[in-house]
């Protein structure tokens, strides 16, 4: 896959990360503004990379995680995810429903609309941003919560993808809280190649 391939920007991979690293600094300002302390994101990259492969910096397939799903929709689709582990996802929990740290113990239904609000914030806050520079409409769908194994959380990704082969371009940083790392989650962007600019 070359730069001029990538159908989100008519123009080389490099000015779109540079777009999309602007969307995701924009999120974590709006969820420090959300969970009341400083978020962060690490630097952005874009990666061609194997379905096979997508573990390698987040675990095992069988390990527990939350997946915080949405789709894209608009003038340019794609979908977006934050995938924290269940430990980092309690704690995020906590912290929307202002409880002392280890007060929730399991992600039941309080605690699931918690983080699908803290995705929707996210996702809002990226494609507002996106949209600013691009002048394109985008929107989120509602979120999707999944507790899951990430095997099943990844292929959930792959098959909305409609992947036809084995490769995904993903868009991806860190967000977290450097202070204590109570909050650590990926979040990835994961442009449509059929979305385009006329």
């Amino acid at each position: 896959m070359d730069e001029q391939s990538v159908s989100w920007y008519n123009g080389p991979l490099s000015r779109l990360v540079l777009q999309v690293s602007a969307g995701m600094e924009n999120a974590a300002r709006g969820l420090s503004g959300m969970l009341g302390r400083t978020i962060t994101t690490g630097t952005s990259q874009a990666r061609v990379v194997r379905f096979s492969d997508l573990y390698e910096d987040i675990g095992h397939p069988e390990t527990g995680m939350v997946g915080i799903y949405l789709r894209m929709e608009g003038d340019l689709s794609g979908q977006a995810i934050l995938i924290l582990s269940v430990k980092s996802a309690l704690d995020v929990a906590d912290l929307l429903m202002e409880e002392p740290q280890g007060t929730s113990t399991e992600l039941g239904e309080l605690e699931v609309s918690a983080l699908g609000e803290v995705g929707n914030l996210t996702v809002a806050y990226f494609l507002n941003a996106m949209s600013s520079l691009t002048g394109r409409d985008l929107r989120p769908s509602p979120p999707a919560v999944m507790v899951n194994m990430l095997g099943a959380i990844l292929g959930v990704l792959a098959t909305t993808a409609g992947m036809t082969g084995d490769e995904l371009l993903i868009i991806e940083t860190v967000i977290q809280d450097p202070q204590d790392k109570l909050v650590e989650a990926h979040f990835w962007v994961l442009p449509d190649l059929i979305s385009e600019f006329e």
